[in-house]
């Protein structure tokens, strides 16, 4: 199926239609995951089928969760009856087909596949018609925020996997305090919107419009996100001003993951309720962006 560039002007009107295609989705995920871990075994690449393989079980529990779900709150399973729409197309499948691919990278993918879940359903809450159906909703995008922090996590051990001695991205201290935190992510915040800017600038004057308008967009995010965090310190960031540069899409969006990655950090580390919350609040804040910018990003980028 083509992949969609923008939401679809869906209306859910009902729990059994929510849940449907909730469940439908959670299945298709697991039908791909499990096709390219036969596609890998037949090639010979075990690490790789192994890996989806894993993520292929991952789904299968989500299925469960929602088939569970279901029962709580309507008594019976999910019925696809009441789902007639085309399913969103959240699977990269070009990526998945490359011959690049390696653990990380797979994991790259299921990464991207829960954050246009997540923004699919985020636009679904938005658009609900009844506060019922809007918290239902809403539930199923934190859990996919959920499964894509965690699969950020295994991610992440992929990639210090496969750069082993490689020099981090970051050489920041993990922040041992909210202070800290917001110390170091008002100056970061910054940068990234000013390289955003100049992304975007640059991609204006390659008549990629839309593409620029979405950096423009997180430019915007991160410079709000710099304000209000800077309003909480009762000092001035004693950290230098970043300097950060994007000089083309795939590095724009590395920033957006870059701040993802920082914060779920600091959650993952943190060492009282407050910090993590804080931390948690600041991921989820990232991860919406990077998921409102990547969901809508012209195929070709």
């Amino acid at each position: 199926m083509p992949a969609r560039s923008a939401m679809p002007g869906w209306k859910i009107t009902s729990t059994e239609a929510l849940i449907a295609i909730t469940h439908a989705m959670e299945q298709e995920a697991v039908r791909r995951y499990q096709d390219l871990a036969q596609r890998m075994h037949d090639q010979g690449e075990t690490s790789l089928a192994a890996t989806f393989t894993l993520l292929a079980a991952m789904e299968e529990r989500h299925v469960e969760q929602v088939e569970t779900r279901a029962l709580e709150l309507t008594g019976n399973p999910p019925d696809h009856a009441f789902s007639s729409w085309e399913l969103p197309d959240n699977f990269d499948t070009d990526a998945a087909r490359s011959a690049a691919l390696s653990p990380y990278r797979a994991l790259a993918i299921a990464v991207r596949n829960e954050e246009r879940a997540f923004a699919f359903f985020s636009y679904l809450a938005a658009e609900a018609p009844n506060d019922t159906l809007r918290v239902l909703a809403e539930t199923f995008a934190k859990e996919e925020l959920d499964h894509a922090a965690r699969l950020r996590h295994e991610r992440r051990r992929a990639w210090r996997q496969e750069q082993a001695g490689a020099a981090p991205r970051s050489t920041l201290a993990r922040p041992g305090s909210i202070d800290e935190l917001l110390a170091q992510a008002v100056p970061m915040e910054r940068a990234a919107a000013v390289a955003h800017r100049a992304l975007a600038a640059a991609t204006r004057l390659g008549d990629q419009a839309k593409t620029a308008a979405l950096f423009e967009q997180a430019a915007a995010d991160e410079e709000a996100l710099a304000a209000e965090l800077a309003g909480r310190l009762e000092a001035p960031a004693a950290l230098p001003q970043a300097e950060l540069h994007a000089h083309s899409v795939f590095e724009g969006l590395g920033l957006l993951e870059d701040a993802f990655d920082r914060y779920a950090d600091a959650a993952d580390h943190a060492t009282d309720e407050t910090m993590l919350l804080e931390a948690q609040r600041l991921a989820a804040h990232a991860l919406r962006r990077l998921a409102t910018v990547h969901g809508a990003l012209p195929r070709q980028s």
